[in-house]
């Protein structure tokens, strides 16, 4: 039985030498057709036909050409839009959640609308309707029960529409029998009894990707994943008669190419989507999509507008044109929105689940439009990269643009990019009210194993006159996912829609798991003020975390969280429980505003160390929420001088690495006060330490990287402990100064094998070393920091392993331990071999053992699973598997049957080196681990020291400072109080 289906690619890299002005910018209809109103009546119960229970992957997404240039586009390093702290501002708890479906089909395709008195909600390929009480009111039922053109369709991708200015309701999908749009508009404005016109529009033999639905003043806007090498020349947005299609009449469609558009392969423009009573103009409706710089073709990042203008009396002078370019120079940030070079394997689950699509190169649907009084508005987002210089970290990106008159320019009025912490935020749905205020629904992921999230649906917000670029409410859960994706396949879609009722109030609809169940789940949750007098507290502005004094200035900020302005009320704060503060905020606050507010009263914050307790709350009377009025906040008083290194950067673990290494170290300051001319330290093994002076301003609780001036030597093959230290003067906490790192130098490197299928090592035991749910990555992984120890004198040995996939026996594990340490895993040195792997997804355990005069002390260990079934070598360790893992750790032989004696006086290896200005190290490289003395005589055979010694982990080492005594020799002893080592060293 064959496992796997392979698809072969063949990839280039087109480069357009062509300038702008050389491009198409303009272009007429591509195609033109009309169609004709089947009507269809009420959704009587029968009619009703239940949907498939079938599990079923449903239109897997085109690709065309991967068009991503390696190590192109901006930035290179952090997002310089990123909010990468979470707003202050108490969400509210959703108003309702429900689950709208539950399906087996990858993906679900999530898709909802609200109305003044229902819900209208669609998935592959099936949809329900819901009172706005969570009544479901029509059952579950295929798509095909609509009727009509809809007779016996169900190939999918459903989109919904509400469209508020004709009080009417729209169902799409997509037919391949021919290739058609098939579109159901409801003919009032009750979906269940009203009856449905509906349409089928063919697209000329070419299935519409991915089709995503708007309104505009003259039609129904379709945008499409097609044609993604000829996009400039052939139909990707499709415009439908909307006024004929609200009365059943014959309707005209018309079809247009994007010219000027770069592609990445999959792509996804939109179209802009009126939300609100008031449609715009018929004419220049936009068309937008983001261009990444990392994409060929694109020189920087930008946001692409198109303008389309329909004649319905002569659909061939009908035009598309390139609008605008907004840019760097318009307030659009550089972004990186390509992840793993455009493939839909991306972000990693917990329990080693496959990585889930972060839906890239996409404007995720709605793009919302909304005219306002001075104004018109429409927000947008899509997922970006938030630092492509580390591990991918999804975060959303989204914009605020403004048009000041129909017709007009648009303009960047703000953008953000929502990443909070190191969670990964995706499939975001984005939307704006009545009042301006912004609501974004997404889905966070983490596979963190002390803090795993599976994908869970959550929101955010902000209020209309927040500062720009900035979610200022506090997230707030949706719904917490229970299990994890099965498939890389996700949503794949969100959508978020507006309740024209109140034109406030947000209806949210994304995909999360229950054990094998996809469930669609809404969540309706409201920003805007709702309440007349409601007062509260946000945020304690000052202090802060620093070296705090006895006079301490309180300040916070207040919002308005009501409808009416507030004049004229009490603001109190306690510290530690201790008498309330209370003094009057003099002045208005009007509706949904902010204002800082700072006490007269100064607060005693002066001991070093403590924890306080601050409690700030509003005292309005008749205030109508009083769960928002309070905050309590803890700030701690930081000890002035307390700095530390909090990573070591650079090296990593390499192939052939050099004699002239960068060190690149995080520094951290965790004291109170800014700090400069910091002394910092590293040193190799137990080589003497090399000292430098970081003399930048490291403030208040922020992290600097510092690139030592001078280079390590890591040539010769094997295994490096680097350790690096900060040696500030008065230093409050020595136990945060220092950070230890293993790296390796190795011959070879495996990387680029393939285990999108499973293959490889998913859990790995071996003594104390545990790790779960193995990241696929590029096949190899570098683990040399974990480490376990192996008592040579115990002779066998057990190490189990997991993998996610075993089939026909050619799943198998093979290991090694570089006993000679030349970094060179050599075939005397492989103790398991071609061990086959027989169940996936369970425990098998393997013997194994090593020579009983295996060197003593650290040696590299490597692990390598696969399908030999396929190309690579298995038994090979620098041999790229087509489908496997190699990861590499560390183990530690001991031996227990040594006697000290005998293990001093016949294993141990004393060094005296010298490190200048008669500052010493006495090493004793050993894995021996029992506590030693040391002691110092001078040639009389006085003693000058005798200290305890403790083994760091590659042996003992003691700093010796003998630069106040007299010049002549010593001698150092190293061992028990019986027997020891001793060595003699000059003082010059």
């Amino acid at each position: 039985m064959m496992k796997k289906l392979l698809f072969l690619f063949a990839f280039s890299i087109l480069f357009h030498l062509n300038s702008f002005s050389q491009k198409l910018e303009k272009a007429g209809p591509v195609y033109i057709d009309s169609a004709q109103a089947v009507i269809s009546g009420s959704l009587s119960k029968s009619k009703l036909v239940p949907p498939s229970t079938e599990f079923k992957i449903y239109n897997p997404r085109n690709r065309g050409i991967n068009n991503v240039v390696p190590g192109k586009g901006l930035p290179k390093t952090v997002d310089p839009a990123l909010q990468s702290k979470m707003g202050d501002i108490k969400a509210k708890t959703p108003i309702i959640t429900f689950d709208a479906a539950i399906s087996r089909s990858t993906p679900t395709d999530p898709t909802g609308v609200v109305g003044p008195n229902h819900y209208l909600n669609a998935w592959n390929s099936a949809f329900s309707i819901w009172d706005k009480n969570k009544n479901q009111i029509v059952p579950p039922s295929s798509l095909a029960s609509i009727g009509g053109e809809f007779q016996g369709e169900v190939l999918g991708d459903p989109i919904v529409v509400y469209d508020e200015a004709a009080d009417r309701y729209i169902i799409s999908q997509f037919s391949d029998s021919p290739e058609s749009f098939l579109i159901a508009v409801s003919q009032g404005p009750d979906p269940v009894n009203d009856g449905w016109y509906t349409y089928r529009f063919t697209t000329n033999g070419i299935l519409p990707d991915y089709p995503k639905m708007s309104v505009w003043g003259d039609g129904y806007y379709i945008t499409t994943n097609k044609n993604s090498r000829t996009a400039d020349e052939n139909p990707v947005v499709y415009v439908v008669e909307r006024d004929k299609m609200l009365t059943g009449k014959t309707a005209g469609i018309l079809a247009f190419p994007l010219p000027g558009i770069e592609t990445n392969g999959f792509y996804s423009p939109a179209g802009f989507q009126t939300v609100g009573p008031e449609l715009p103009p018929p004419g220049n409706s936009p068309i937008v999509y983001l261009q990444d710089d990392a994409w060929a073709g694109v020189s920087e990042d930008h946001l692409k507008i198109w303008l389309i203008n329909v004649d319905w009396n002569d659909l061939s002078v009908s035009t598309i044109s390139e609008s605008q370019e907004l840019s760097s120079a318009n307030g659009v940030s550089p972004f990186i929105a390509t992840f793993d070079g455009g493939s839909f394997s991306n972000l990693s689950q917990p329990d080693g689940a496959p990585d889930v699509d972060a839906l890239q190169a996409t404007m995720m649907y709605m793009t919302q439009y909304r005219r306002f009084a001075s104004y018109n508005s429409v927000v947008m987002n899509f997922v970006v990269d938030v630092d492509p210089s580390a591990a991918e970290h999804a975060g959303i990106r989204w914009y605020e643009l403004r048009q000041q008159n129909d017709g007009g320019l648009w303009s960047v009025y703000q953008e953000g990019t929502y990443a909070p912490d190191k969670r990964d935020r995706f499939s975001g749905s984005i939307g704006i009210d009545a009042r301006g205020n912004i609501g974004l629904g997404y889905t966070v992921l983490d596979n963190s194993p002390a803090d795993p999230v599976y994908p869970s649906l959550r929101y955010t917000g902000r209020f209309v006159n927040d500062p720009p670029g900035i979610m200022t409410l506090e997230e707030q859960s949706i719904f917490e996912g229970e299990s994890p994706n099965p498939n890389s396949r996700y949503g794949d879609y969100a959508h978020l829609s507006v309740d024209p009722s109140d034109g406030v109030t947000f209806w949210h609809n994304g995909e999360v798991f229950q054990g094998i169940d996809r469930v669609n789940t809404v969540g309706v949750f409201r920003i805007a003020a709702d309440r007349p007098n409601d007062i509260g507290v946000t945020s304690l502005l000052t202090p802060q975390n620093a070296t705090l004094t006895a006079s301490e200035v309180i300040s916070v900020s207040i919002r308005n969280f009501g409808t009416n302005a507030i004049s004229d009320f009490e603001v109190s704060y306690s510290v530690n429980e201790g008498p309330e503060i209370t003094e009057m905020f003099e002045g208005t606050l009007a509706s949904s505003s902010a204002a800082e507010y700072t006490f007269e009263e100064t607060a005693d914050l002066s001991e070093i160390g403590e924890i306080y307790n601050i409690v700030v709350s509003t005292n309005l009377e008749n205030d109508s929420n009083p769960d928002n009025d309070t905050i309590e906040e803890e700030v701690k008083n930081l000890p002035p001088r307390d700095v530390g290194v909090t990573s070591i950067d650079a090296p990593t673990t390499g192939q052939s690495l050099g004699g002239n290494e960068e060190v690149t170290v995080t520094l951290e300051n965790f004291g109170g006060q800014s700090q400069q001319d910091i002394p910092v330290s590293y040193q190799i093994g137990n080589n003497a330490p090399v000292n430098e002076i970081f003399n930048q301003v490291l403030p208040v609780g922020e992290e600097a990287v510092y690139t030592f001036n001078q280079s390590a030597n890591l040539e010769p093959f094997g295994r490096y402990r680097i350790t690096s230290r900060t040696m500030l003067e008065d230093d409050f906490d020595p136990s945060n100064d220092s950070d230890i790192k293993s790296v390796a130098n190795i011959s070879c490197i495996p990387e680029g094998s393939d285990c999108s299928f499973g293959d490889g090592i998913s859990y790995f035991e071996l003594g104390d070393i545990l790790n779960e749910r193995i990241p696929c990555g590029d096949g190899y992984i570098d683990f040399i920091g974990e480490s376990t120890d192996l008592d040579r004198s115990q002779g066998d040995f057990t190490v189990s392993v997991q993998s996610y996939f075993a089939e026909d026996d050619a799943e198998k594990f093979s290991m090694w331990i570089d006993l000679n340490d030349n970094g060179v895993f050599e075939d005397d040195e492989r103790v398991i071999t071609s061990e086959v792997i027989t169940e996936e997804n369970t425990w098998q355990s393997f013997g194994f053992s090593i020579p009983e005069d295996a060197p003593l002390g650290q040696h590299l260990l490597r692990i390598r699973a696969g399908d030999t079934n396929y190309d690579g070598d298995l038994n090979d360790p620098c041999s790229v598997m087509q489908y496997g893992t190699t990861h590499d750790y560390s183990v530690n032989v001991t031996d227990s049957t040594i006697d000290i004696e005998d293990f001093i006086l016949n294993e141990a290896d004393l060094k005296v080196v010298t490190a200048g200005g008669n500052q010493y190290r006495v090493i004793m490289e050993t894995s021996f681990d029992e506590p030693l003395r040391i002691t110092v005589h001078n040639i009389l055979g006085q003693k000058m020291l005798e200290n305890q010694l403790f083994n760091d982990g590659d042996g003992y080492v003691y700093e010796l400072d003998m630069s106040y005594a007299a010049r002549g020799v010593y001698l150092v002893r190293v061992g028990t109080r019986k027997v020891g080592k001793v060595m003699r060293f000059i003082v010059k």
